[in-house]
């Protein structure tokens, strides 16, 4: 998802948001059963499916190989995502704030979660990613100066500034005695950047290792969003099936 993408899939967050909050000035009982209503209702549960069945798609290899010769993963997810916000926007305009039913409610509850969930942990976790890769390019860079930095040391015994440094940085004492480097430079020494280097590389580890915690930590959130999301389809599917069953007011 690109700024442009992002920009707009936030606006129809805020959107929904302000949609839910207009119940203080507006509610319509008569709404949700009228033709009107109903087809908005109809269009809404049409968006608010496509995304079940990205998530069908996506876990079966068979499917999800013979429909990405024809549709590429990434479009089907920008489907997913947009659908899974507008059939929630068109939602909240079917029920016209009628918030007097306990289906009706805890539909809207999920509705929100499943948006406000789905929203948060793919901008958090592509933001995540992207940054894993940079700090990871930055790290191999400044890996490459601290070898060569620590190559104009090797022929060096004193051993008093590196035992120093690698306690306070040991998950760059493989990396220091490999390299041989072993005195504190002087002067004009070409490797006297070497504790700038040491810092930075222990900085961009930790970030990298709390990066793939908070990575961990998303797998878990997408088992929640799933969990979520199912129980909205099945909620939904009830709702559907006992609006029809009990009739449709508007026929």
């Amino acid at each position: 998802m690109n700024t442009q993408e992002r920009h707009l899939v936030t606006g129809l967050l805020v959107l929904m948001l302000l949609l839910w909050a207009g119940f203080v000035w507006h509610r319509d009982p008569s709404f949700p059963g009228s033709f009107t209503g109903g087809m908005l209702g109809i269009v809404a549960a049409v968006f608010m499916f496509v995304p079940f069945f990205y998530l069908v798609i996506k876990r079966i290899k068979s499917l999800k190989k013979w429909v990405a010769r024809r549709v590429p993963m990434p479009k089907l997810l920008l489907w997913h995502v947009y659908a899974g916000i507008i059939g929630p926007i068109l939602g909240l305009l079917h029920s016209a704030h009628r918030f007097d039913s306990t289906v009706g409610i805890a539909l809207i509850i999920l509705m929100f979660i499943v948006v406000i969930s789905g929203f948060v942990g793919r901008y958090l976790l592509g933001h995540i990613s992207s940054g894993i890769r940079t700090k990871t390019a930055l790290r191999n860079d400044l890996y490459q100066e601290f070898q060569q930095a620590s190559a104009a040391l090797c022929d060096q015994a004193q051993c008093d500034y590196v035992t120093r440094l690698s306690n306070t940085h040991p998950s760059l004492l493989p990396a220091m005695s490999l390299a041989g480097w072993q005195q504190r430079p002087t002067g004009d020494n070409p490797a006297q950047n070497i504790p700038r280097l040491v810092d930075t590389l222990s900085d961009i580890d930790y970030s990298i290792a709390m990066h793939d915690i908070i990575k961990r930590w998303f797998k878990r959130w997408l088992k929640f969003h799933i969990v979520i999301s199912c129980t909205l389809y099945a909620l939904l599917i009830f709702h559907i099936v006992a609006e029809i069953y009990f009739g449709l007011r508007w026929l």
